[in-house]
């Protein structure tokens, strides 16, 4: 009875795992990455996709047993991914560089992985507070005095471009021994 139970909920949460909304590649919002991102690694196993994530970590995060938040056995990885000076912006000749605290959960079934990313905290010890608004088109981080930084959007593709390389950098693991064709082929 416990395994009966034990395969219903593994079938009900690779179901719901893969039911929710996707993106191509993560794009920051106001609220944060709002999107998954769910890639396919035909004729990888679970278990397989698993171990590349795992050796991403191991080769991209410091220290990566701490930073491991979460683990489940080929089904579930979560890490706190520390990216220092994550980006910077000028304002009249000074400089304020921030860094980033990203929570990135990976899940796997059916050869696939769903990439989560959650920006926990930008922070900087010289630089000013800020927070992340407006709509696709006008973006600002604006400072205590309610004036907004110049260069934000290059900021914002910065923390896009951060994010999405963690998709790559797992993918070149998953794929580091596929079979590259001679020239001309």
């Amino acid at each position: 009875m416990k395994i009966f139970i034990l395969k219903v909920f593994i079938f009900l949460f690779s179901v719901n795992l893969f039911s929710q909304k996707t993106a191509e590649k993560f794009t920051l919002s106001p609220a944060g990455f709002e999107d998954s991102v769910i890639r396919e690694y035909p004729g990888k196993t679970d278990s397989e996709l698993f171990l590349a994530a795992k050796m991403w970590a191991e080769f991209t995060v410091s220290n990566p047993q701490e930073a491991r938040t979460r683990e489940l056995k080929d089904q579930y990885l979560e890490y706190h991914v520390f990216v220092p000076q994550a980006f910077a912006i000028n304002d009249d000749g000074d400089e304020y560089t921030w860094d980033a605290m990203f929570d990135v959960a990976f899940r796997f079934a059916n050869q696939k992985i769903r990439y989560d990313v959650e920006i926990v905290e930008i922070t900087s010890p010289g630089a000013p507070a800020f927070q992340i608004v407006g709509g696709p088109k006008d973006w600002a981080f604006y400072a205590n005095n309610n004036q907004p930084y110049p260069l934000t959007s290059e900021a914002r593709k910065v923390l896009e471009d951060i994010v999405n390389d963690f998709i790559r950098g797992v993918s070149s693991y998953v794929n580091r021994d596929a079979e590259i064709p001679e020239r001309g082929n």
